[in-house]
Order: C-alpha cells, then structure tokens, then sequence
C-alpha cells in the first residue's frame, strides 16, 4: 500500500537583515502563502553575505494506520517526501537538496510573503514563535539530541548563512536528492528520519528543506558559497491546486490465497481486459476501500454451459500485475506504480484486489485505476490496462 498524508502547516523562513528593505525578512511570517520557497540571493559584491530561504513542512502521521504498527519497524517500508513545484527560475544546471527532521516545535503563522506591513508573528528565520523582537528565537547553540546527536548550531557562519536563525534540526538523520537537468519536483526517501519519529528517537516537529550545507552529504556548501542558484518554488499547503505538500508511506500489505480459482491466461496480452466488481462509485472520506479487480478473455470460446463464462473469477499471475491511481481529469499519478507496494494481492474465493485509505485522495475529484503487467519479474517490457469505472471520495 501507498498511503499518501497532506501538509498539515508549512512555512518558508528568508534570511535577512534590517540593513536592507530587500531583505528585511529576518522576522517576516509566510505561514499561509501559498508558495514554498528555496531561494538564495548573493550580494552584489560576490562577498560571503548570502540570503538563503528554507521551507519547513509538518504532516501529521497516524502510526495505527499503517499496517497495524508494523510498519515503523519494517525494514522494507520506504517512506517519500513529495514537494511540486510550481516555478523555477534562474536555476543551475545541477544542484542539491538536504532536508532534516526539525528539532524544535515551531508556530505556522498567518502571514504572506506580499503582506505590507510584514506579518512577524509566527515562525521566521529568526524566531520559532511568537512576534518580532519579543518572540521565542531558535535555539542559537549546540546541543545534544538523542543518543548524543547534536541539532545544527546556528550562530553566524556557522553553516554559509549571514545571521542567526534558520530552524533547528538533527544533523544524525537526514535525507538528499540531487538535481541535474531534470524535474525540479521532489520526491525524496526520508524513510530514515520517519522511522526516528515513529520508535519515538526524535519528536515529529516536520521536516526542513534547504540547499546543501557544509553539516551534511553532500558537502558541498551550496548556501554558503557565492554561486547563484536561482529560486525553486513549491505548492504549500494552503494552495487552491492538488498538488499540496505529500508524504508518502509506503509497505507491503499483500495477501496472496488462491483457493480454487483458475489462474487468467496472459500469454496474449492483447485479448484480455479487467474490470471493477461492485464499484460504489463515491466513497466516503476516512475510511479503507478494498477495490476488487476481475479479468477475462475478450474472446471466450463458446461453451455449453449453465452459468456465464463472465462470472467466473480466476487470478492475475503472482507477482507481476500492480496498480496505479490518476486524476481522470489531468492524468496526473496519484498513486505510481511499485513492484513491491502496490503489486494486486488474491482473496481465496473473490479473486484479486488491492485496499487503499481514502483519505489519500482529495474530495470530489474523478479517478481511474491503470493496471501494469509484466511478463517475468525481471522483465521491463510492460502491458496497460486502463479500467473504464472511475470513483471519487466525498466528505
């Protein structure tokens, strides 16, 4: 199963300084802008005043949700932070990206980046919470976290950026994605930092994401050095599209039981098709679906019979046929396709079917179920079957 959660809060947090009306944002709040922002600005003079901007993310996981528990401690389970973005501008032709889990709990905000005056209440590059001059600052020294792995220092320099500030974070868990010539979209493994949540190693205070600094691999210091590397910008949490801030948690929930059933021929992949059984159609919002998924040849020889050759249920090969969900109407991929997350499981009696929470998915939009097969485990020749019955969740 893939279970996609939403943002709960997110934030970008600008480096700044009072020196400047530019970048006078060292206490601004964009708690509910639509925008997630990694930027950095280099002074005129190429001298080692940098402004970088960082973007904090918190989703909130319900642990019993996932396979009983059992998936915190799974060595299998693969967990993905997703960011899309939504402008790119002026950036390099190959870069990286660091993200953390937070070590410090931290106050959204109501701001925006184009309020005038700024909203300096709430989280900011120099404060966790709290307003301005008066409020709660990130911790500026170094510490010990669990089993002795110490949250970043933040004091001047101390990781390329000018001031203090910047958040907190555990520097022993961390995950990277590089960039090179490709989508600027994220999807990041951070399997190792949400494990640390869920057997209670760090608190869950979210996830920041930042270039990479000297703290960590890569070390290429990319806030710190005098490169330009554009401004990479992301949907939040409060945008008006579907392409919020996701995470992705992933674990294998087959069962495989074939009983009696016969086993559906795919030696010619072309003369099959696949099809929903008892299809609601609307589902409602916070609960799990188990969607049931019949095959049959196109062209059944004809037989004498007392029952149609159509109801009979047989079974995809073990292994080999998995699923994906996408947007009907922009054809997006909700849920992708894995071999080992989303692969159809077999119920003795009613065949193959696949389970998924509901509340992976927005509200009254239409979706689709693609089915992919692939004639041999190792094979990456694929056949795709587009099922024709859509569904949609409401509240």
């Amino acid at each position: 199963m893939i279970y996609s959660i939403y943002s709960k809060k997110d934030a970008t947090i600008y480096e700044g300084t009072a020196a400047s009306e530019d970048v006078d944002t060292e206490y601004m709040n964009t708690g509910i802008d639509e925008i997630l922002e990694i930027q950095k600005i280099v002074s005129s003079s190429l001298t080692a005043n940098t402004y970088n901007s960082r973007a904090l993310v918190y989703f909130d996981i319900d642990w019993s949700k996932i396979n009983a528990g059992s998936a915190s401690t799974a060595a299998s389970n693969s967990m993905y932070l997703n960011l899309y973005t939504a402008q790119s501008l002026v950036i390099p032709y190959s870069y990286n990206l660091v993200v953390h889990p937070i070590s410090e709990s931290w106050d959204m905000g109501l701001g925006r980046y184009g309020n005038k005056p700024r909203v300096t209440d709430g989280v900011s590059w120099t404060n966790r919470s709290g307003d301005g001059t008066s409020g709660t600052p990130w911790v500026t020294a170094s510490g010990a976290g669990p089993l002795n792995s110490g949250f970043l220092t933040t004091g001047t320099g101390s990781n390329g950026q000018t001031n203090n500030g910047g958040g907190t974070w555990y520097t022993a868990s961390f995950a990277t994605q590089s960039f090179t010539h490709e989508s600027t979209d994220i999807r990041m493994d951070v399997t190792n930092i949400t494990l640390d949540w869920s057997s209670s190693e760090y608190p869950n205070e979210g996830f920041i994401t930042k270039r990479s600094g000297s703290t960590a691999t890569p070390a290429t210091n990319q806030e710190g050095d005098t490169n330009k590397y554009g401004s990479l910008q992301f949907f939040a949490e409060n945008t008006h599209t579907v392409y919020p801030p996701r995470l992705e948690i992933c674990w294998n929930d087959k069962a495989w039981a074939t009983g009696s059933l016969s086993a559906l021929d795919m030696s010619d992949t072309g003369a099959v098709f696949f099809y929903l059984r008892n299809n609601r159609g609307n589902y409602k919002r916070g609960g799990k679906i188990r969607f049931y998924i019949s095959g049959r040849e196109k062209y059944p020889v004809k037989t004498y019979g007392t029952t149609s050759a159509e109801l009979d249920i047989t079974y995809t090969p073990n292994n080999l046929v998995c699923y994906s969900i996408k947007d009907v109407k922009t054809n997006e991929t909700i849920i992708p396709y894995d071999d080992t997350y989303t692969n159809l499981s077999c119920h003795s009696t009613k065949g193959n079917y696949f389970d998924l929470y509901s509340d992976s998915l927005f509200e009254e939009r239409d979706y689709k179920i693609q089915l992919r097969y692939k004639a041999a485990a190792a094979s990456t020749d694929y056949s795709y079957y587009d099922i024709k019955d859509t569904f949609k969740v409401s509240i």
